[in-house]
């Protein structure tokens, strides 16, 4: 009976030691989720609104950054806002330089632009970062007519 104690003493330490710390809440984070889902569904005035309040939070964790100017950069892409939208994508290429998503939606706005050769630059530039994906080819492909 002795050598039962032992482990029963384990378990019951283990029992009353009380749950791990939960994963601290972020509500700017919060806010970066909940703007790439707007815009995904192509509200873009929402997905802005509150991709700004993130960045006005001053909350945003380091890692979130490139996700945010990101999301900035397609939401104002929807609203015309071209010139504005290309310093958010410049910003997220500044933080993730080898994300095919970010070379793709500059180009998008080189393409609403006009600007046909600076797209396909930068459509073909994200093809070296992608692996063939669809959406690229396309793009390349619309812009090409």
């Amino acid at each position: 009976m002795a050598k039962l104690l032992p482990c029963i003493a384990v378990l019951l330490a283990a029992t009353f030691a009380g749950p791990s710390r939960a994963q601290e809440f972020n509500r700017a984070n919060s806010l970066i989720n909940d703007a790439a889902f707007e815009l995904d569904h192509g509200h873009f005035r929402e997905g802005v609104k509150l991709a700004e309040e993130a960045l006005r939070s001053g909350a945003v964790s380091a890692d979130n950054y490139a996700g945010l100017y990101n999301n900035l950069c397609i939401g104002i892409t929807g609203l015309q806002r071209f010139d504005e939208a290309l310093d958010y994508c410049n910003r997220a290429l500044e933080l993730s330089p080898r994300s095919w998503v970010f070379y793709n939606n500059r180009a998008n706005i080189y393409f609403h632009q006009g600007q046909y050769d600076r797209a396909l630059a930068e459509y073909y530039k994200a093809m070296t970062f992608s692996e063939g994906t669809s959406i690229l080819m396309k793009n390349i492909n619309l812009t090409l007519r």
